[in-house]
């Protein structure tokens, strides 16, 4: 009986070393096939009929795949072309992704900030730079908005100024997409007298 369990334990110890053996052959042949799988995707983003380029972006915006979201948000947002960034930015939103909005309040001295944080449940840190998580709903066509989850608000407009994102009355804010790619601008928050910083961070 010893014996048996003397041979299973060194059976057992030896078992994670032979699993995680990898010659460097091996790993190049697996990085090799990883990079060759993707590069098919790559060449379609970066096909040199617009047209195709950016249906492409579309389609895998819309697939659900996160890694293909990812790959065609990253090379929309950081396109020099401003259609294909507003159009990365629209089907982005048209999957209903949540935000998170970051309101730098680290120049005031307005004390009703800290107040409006608290008070719409955001996330402040001691810096005096606010968090606040909001969820994208349904494309609304008749007034031309991506709405809030909850159906009751207009929440997004993508227009020629840029990206408007308001919460009924307690926020307006105004946001462009800057060089890296992040939404960034400014917003009005309800008795805040100061426009306050604000940007969306859309690429991880």
């Amino acid at each position: 009986m010893i014996s048996r369990l003397v041979v299973a334990a060194l059976c057992f110890a030896a078992a994670p070393a032979s699993a995680q053996s990898l010659t460097p052959e091996q790993l190049k042949a697996l990085v090799d096939e990883r990079v060759s799988a993707q590069n098919p995707f790559a060449e379609l983003l970066n096909d040199p009929d617009p047209a195709r380029s950016l249906a492409a972006m579309q389609i895998m915006l819309e697939s659900g795949d996160r890694d293909l979201q990812r790959m065609a948000l990253e090379f929309g947002l950081l396109s020099t072309n401003p259609t294909v960034k507003r159009t990365a930015v629209e089907a982005f939103l048209s999957t209903k992704p949540v935000l998170t909005i970051r309101f730098d309040g680290t120049g005031l001295e307005d004390s009703s900030f800290v107040r409006r944080m608290t008070g719409q449940d955001a996330t402040l840190t001691t810096e005096n730079i606010g968090f606040w998580r909001m969820q994208v709903g349904d494309w609304n066509a008749e007034r031309g908005c991506y709405m809030l989850v909850t159906g009751a608000d207009c929440f997004a407009t993508v227009n020629s100024d840029g990206v408007i994102l308001q919460s009924q009355r307690t926020m307006t804010a105004r946001l462009v997409i800057g060089d890296t790619g992040s939404l960034e601008g400014s917003a009005t928050l309800y008795q805040v007298d100061t426009p306050v910083p604000t940007s969306v961070r859309l690429i991880d």
